[in-house]
């Protein structure tokens, strides 16, 4: 693990890769304007599944589970991207500091 990864190890408690059998992702660690592009993003990773669903339901492995995980990952990202939308706003964006949730009055 790199030292810029290292010190955003020890802030948040996570590692920035995950090494399993078959697998391994290496997440993004701090804000980029501070640390640089230094692994993927949530974003990324749902983008890779969706790809390899649409991949079997081009093919002759489509199905209604595979259709019901495609639209899961699709509001999945939806919702990614509204947080990111949020942070934007409310100015928070590539920092550590938290940002607000619509309240259930404001969903309603």
């Amino acid at each position: 693990m790199s030292e810029n990864m290292e010190k955003f190890r020890s802030m948040d408690g996570t590692d920035a890769s995950i090494d399993k059998p078959f697998i391994n992702i290496t997440f993004q660690h701090g804000p980029v304007p501070e640390v640089g592009v230094n692994g993927c993003r949530v974003e990324d990773v749902i983008e890779v599944l969706v790809q390899k669903l649409l991949d079997f339901q081009g093919r002759d492995l489509a199905c209604d589970e595979n259709a019901q995980a495609l639209y899961h990952l699709e509001m999945a990202r939806e919702a990614l991207l509204l947080r990111r939308k949020r942070r934007e706003e409310q100015g928070v964006i590539n920092t550590r500091d938290p940002h607000k949730s619509a309240t259930k009055a404001e969903t309603k």
